[in-house]
């Protein structure tokens, strides 16, 4: 009894994923992890102009109505449950390394302008996406979902005019 009322209490409560931490663990300059409590009102064409590793959360408990394949992981099935996040880099130039951590296991990463502009309608943000076309990671700009902690994002890039943007798909997970 005390476990279907565990169970039922689980799956009464509303699911998502939170962004925990982040680590600049190299970089041409001095940056910090930034992590937004609510999401900007614009993206790109250097709204931040800043050194910092920044990220937010963005939609919650989102039940995708059609399968999603991105840049970064295997394609997520249609009826999974998600949370998605920006991770964004808009730096004055040189290069930066580092992690942020999430509650819940990242499914898939957006990089290039096609996959994050097909997930803006999943984002469930405001957030005006300046210079769509410029979006994404450049060439030489990698990102990669750490093989002994799939909670954790790596990034190593570069800061230039626009600047870098990521948008990370993870398993949703039951809020309390």
């Amino acid at each position: 009894m005390i476990r279907a009322l565990a169970l039922s209490a689980l799956l009464a409560c509303p699911a998502g994923a939170r962004v925990l931490d982040g680590q600049i663990v190299a970089q041409d300059g001095a940056g910090r992890f930034v992590l937004l409590d609510e999401p900007p009102l614009a993206v790109g064409e250097d709204i931040f102009d800043s050194p910092d590793l920044i990220a937010f959360d963005e939609a919650q408990g989102v039940v995708l109505s059609v399968a999603l394949r991105l840049d970064i992981g295997a394609p997520i099935s249609t009826g999974t449950v998600v949370a998605l996040h920006s991770v964004v880099f808009d730096g004055t130039g040189g290069r930066q390394r580092g992690w942020v951590l999430f509650d819940a296991p990242i499914l898939g990463v957006a990089t290039t302008p096609a996959t994050l502009a097909a997930t803006d309608p999943l984002s469930g943000v405001p957030t005006l996406w300046l210079g769509h076309e410029m979006r994404g990671l450049e060439p030489g700009d990698r990102a990669w979902i750490d093989a002994d902690d799939p909670r954790r994002l790596w990034v190593d890039w570069a800061g230039s005019s626009p600047g870098d943007h990521l948008r990370v798909i993870t398993q949703a997970a039951p809020m309390m």
